[in-house]
């Protein structure tokens, strides 16, 4: 079990997300999907498993029983019973250790990933926690101090004695380029609005979506059909400030959606922090697959890898 002793800024249960968004249901799941797969993996867990998502300020915790956990994303001083503890690697906690999560200096939100994966509710298939909807997870909410936790039994499994390389961090800032794809309604003059300058991530940012402060003229259409959204969409509403959709954005919306940040990039959104800057950079479908191909190719060869060593541990 894990005793909350402090529950950090804001620290949610986490997994791959839902797919019932043609009930209106978001996607949820990791902010940081890339961070979730590799610390599940470096615990022997599957892919999705439910772990936590911690965002810029993180918790403390203490294990009343042994556990094998590991630590992956933006890069958050830690330390197991005031000792360093390292991130993007399994490690053995014993019980009556505590774990405590600080800040970062860059990036916004790191995965803690516990061997056998955590139990929560889940609803419509997924135990991410919905903030606005408050179901999934932990009661539907974030932690605060005195909750437990506790997670699905699972063979010993001792640490892999490996690290993640730099190479599969999703890159914490503070400048991004998201690669975008443009939609039927990206209009030439909006598609070179929206790509030549540089934005900065504005205040209004959760995991719905993030607001940027620069404003480029908005399109007006009174005849816009409404249309379905998915994470990654950018909008431009009616102040031109646009707003790029987080994992718990809404299924629908009336503003105008001229790009969509490619698949491979969507990782990059968990680590947009307000004062970030970022640049949107138009690619074609081709490249877009590839760069997911890529992708997908170096993190299934880490899993392999792992479950090569956890199995012949």
């Amino acid at each position: 079990m894990i005793e909350v002793l402090r529950p950090g800024l804001q620290t949610t249960v986490q997994d791959a997300g839902r797919r019932a968004r043609a009930l209106g249901v978001a996607a949820g799941g990791a902010a940081d999907p890339v961070a979730l797969r590799l610390a599940n993996a470096l615990v022997g867990n599957p892919a999705g498993a439910a772990a936590l998502e911690v965002t810029l300020v993180g918790p403390t915790l203490r294990f009343d029983q042994n556990a094998l956990i590991s630590v992956c994303g933006a890069p958050f001083v830690a330390t197991l019973d005031g000792a360093p503890f390292g991130l993007w690697r399994a490690a053995a906690v014993r019980a009556g250790q505590t774990l405590a999560l600080g800040s970062t200096p860059r990036g916004l939100r790191a995965v803690l990933a516990v061997r056998g994966g955590l139990r929560a509710q889940t609803v419509f298939g997924s135990a991410s926690t919905d903030l606005r909807g408050g179901f999934g997870g932990h009661g539907g909410r974030a932690l605060v101090a005195g909750d437990r936790l506790t997670w699905e039994p699972a063979p010993p499994l001792s640490p892999p004695g490996a690290f993640i390389s730099p190479a599969l961090h999703t890159p914490p800032g503070p400048h991004h380029v998201l690669r975008v794809s443009a939609l039927p309604e990206a209009t030439p003059e909006l598609l070179r609005a929206l790509t030549t300058p540089v934005f900065t991530v504005s205040s209004q940012a959760d995991r719905m979506g993030l607001r940027v402060t620069e404003a480029v003229a908005a399109p007006h259409d009174p005849a816009r059909v409404s249309l379905p959204n998915v994470p990654g969409m950018v909008q431009v509403p009616p102040d031109g400030r646009p707003i790029v959709l987080g994992p718990d954005a809404g299924t629908h919306g009336g503003y105008p959606t001229p790009l969509a940040v490619i698949r491979a990039d969507l990782p990059r959104l968990g680590q947009l922090r307000p004062g970030d800057t970022l640049q949107f950079r138009a690619v074609d479908l081709s490249l877009a697959h590839a760069a997911l191909r890529e992708q997908e190719r170096a993190l299934r060869s880490v899993e392999a890898a792992l479950g090569w060593r956890h199995a012949h541990a």
